[in-house]
């Protein structure tokens, strides 16, 4: 097996797994008895429509991109980058981190929330201010994962064209939705959540 084979293998392993927990915890919530279709309609109501605008013109060149890339890589050479063997390694460790952090958040979320924990919607009431596990020092580790999950997509790939259109995505996720998220929960919260923000960063740990 190259080295390209395995960090292509790297790349499939890790970008599912990682897509695996929202799945999995997605299951457990009440709204997953509904109709697939049904929570999609409802979660592209309650989105904000330039979030789905900038997810249509990256997400397919993202996706045209790797689909390509893993079946007719030669056509994909035009954005390749040539990453020494360290950074794709650092890649596949970024990824592992990822999915860890990952794991983790929807962990503390569910046990957390319950069944009105649904990583598939976008919750506009939540049923409690969560403040354990990776929330003790950071306000949205999951936003967090999926942005060193996109770098090490980057990595992994060796292609600017993938790794730019995956970042780009999750940057703007990142720019519309924390503002707005973090309004309505000082709305829900009140004190109890600008207290909390004082003794917590936002994406990254507030040390001290």
């Amino acid at each position: 097996m190259t080295l390209e084979i395995f960090f292509k293998i790297a790349f499939f392993v890790v970008f599912f797994s990682f897509a695996y927990v929202m799945t999995a915890y997605s299951k457990k919530a009440k709204a997953g008895k509904e109709d697939k279709a049904a929570r999609m309609k409802m979660h592209n109501e309650n989105e904000v429509p330039l979030l789905l605008k900038l997810r249509t013109i990256f997400g397919i060149p993202f996706y045209l991109g790797v689909l390509v890339w893993t079946f007719a890589p030669r056509f994909m050479a035009w954005s390749a980058i040539p990453f020494p063997a360290w950074v794709r390694w650092t890649g596949l460790g970024l990824g592992i981190f990822a999915i860890i952090l990952n794991a983790w958040s929807h962990k503390t979320l569910s046990q957390k929330l319950g069944a009105d924990f649904d990583p598939a919607m976008r919750l506009l009431k939540v049923p409690a201010l969560v403040t354990e596990g990776p929330y003790a020092r950071m306000r949205h580790p999951i936003y967090l994962a999926f942005l060193m999950m996109q770098i090490a997509v980057l990595f992994l790939t060796s292609n600017w064209l993938i790794g730019f259109c995956g970042i780009a995505i999750i940057i703007s996720v990142i720019a519309i939705r924390v503002p707005e998220e973090e309004k309505m929960l000082i709305e829900q919260f009140g004190e109890q959540y600008q207290t909390y923000m004082k003794h917590s960063g936002s994406l990254l740990p507030k040390l001290g």
